[in-house]
């Protein structure tokens, strides 16, 4: 199929999800205001449903990808809405998350092959799966990963309502600009160099000192959302981004590198001297050699 009807299709598909999240939300007013969290989570599983059909009816689990950097934003815009409050601190938080949404959903869109396309690893787990795949599919692939980022961006709740000189605000900015100026340039160093280095192993720039520092500037955002929000009352939110922290760690990162080693041998080598996903490590390793 041709990308750009590819991506058409999939630009249907988010705004019917988003469509009927709001929808929900504007037909039970009275759960929305007794129960907001409860109210925007329905919402946010209603829009996942809609981005499985699609998924179901095109064959393809990719079109789920880019719900990870597109509803954070709708979330941060349901809860300004709610508090109806706009200020300087308002403004900071969207840029911080915006920045780091258009960076992800761009760098999506730049490697996707289309709707004949699909992510090598929803491949693998239909092999797998075989005819409880669609299981596996709703549950591992889509509902999952949308009750990870809902739960890190219950933090966007108690963000909006702070004072932009407060001090875990000011640190949640930096950690989270950090993080995205992270991805950006070990996205974009990967990018470059599999344009003339086929089938070999990056191990220049932030990759020397990271095997996956783009998974590292990602971790750092949502650790950043979490410092947005923090307060002493409120320690629980700092479950959701470790829980995406364990996710990189036993999941996602085991997955790639297992698939790596099946066709480079030499990634075990690079396995030993750089570090799976903190530079800090890498740095002080070489720093004692």
């Amino acid at each position: 199929m041709i990308r750009n009807k590819s991506l058409f299709i999939v630009s249907i598909a988010y705004f019917l999800a988003i469509t009927s999240g709001f929808l929900f939300i504007i037909l039970f007013p009275q759960l929305r205001i007794q129960y907001p969290v409860l109210t925007i989570l329905i919402a946010d599983i209603i829009a996942t449903i809609v981005i499985y059909l699609f998924s179901y009816y095109y064959s393809n689990s990719s079109i789920y990808d880019p719900y990870w950097s597109v509803i954070p934003p709708i979330i941060l815009l349901y809860w300004i809405l709610i508090e109806n409050v706009i200020s300087i601190n308002v403004l900071v938080l969207m840029f911080s998350v915006l920045f780091w949404s258009l960076r992800l959903t761009f760098n999506w869109i730049r490697g996707w092959g289309g709707l004949d396309s699909e992510d090598w690893r929803y491949i693998d787990m239909r092999v797998q799966s075989g005819r409880y795949f669609e299981i596996s599919n709703f549950l591992g692939i889509h509902l999952f990963p949308t009750l990870i980022v809902f739960g890190c961006c219950i933090s966007f709740k108690y963000s909006i309502n702070k004072t932009i000189d407060n001090i875990s605000f000011i640190i949640g900015f930096i950690v989270c600009f950090i993080g995205v100026m992270y991805e950006i340039i070990a996205d974009q160093q990967l990018y470059n160099f599999k344009i003339s280095n086929k089938n070999k192993i990056i191990k220049k720039g932030l990759w020397a000192y990271s095997r996956h520092p783009n998974y590292y500037g990602e971790i750092l955002f949502w650790f950043g959302l979490f410092a947005y929000g923090f307060d002493y009352g409120d320690l629980l939110l700092i479950i959701p981004p470790i829980l995406m922290l364990l996710m990189f760690i036993f999941v996602s990162i085991p997955w790639i590198e297992n698939k790596i080693l099946r066709t480079r041998s030499e990634y075990k080598k690079y396995q030993k001297d750089v570090s799976m996903l903190f530079p800090e490590i890498s740095y002080i390793k070489k720093l004692l050699r």
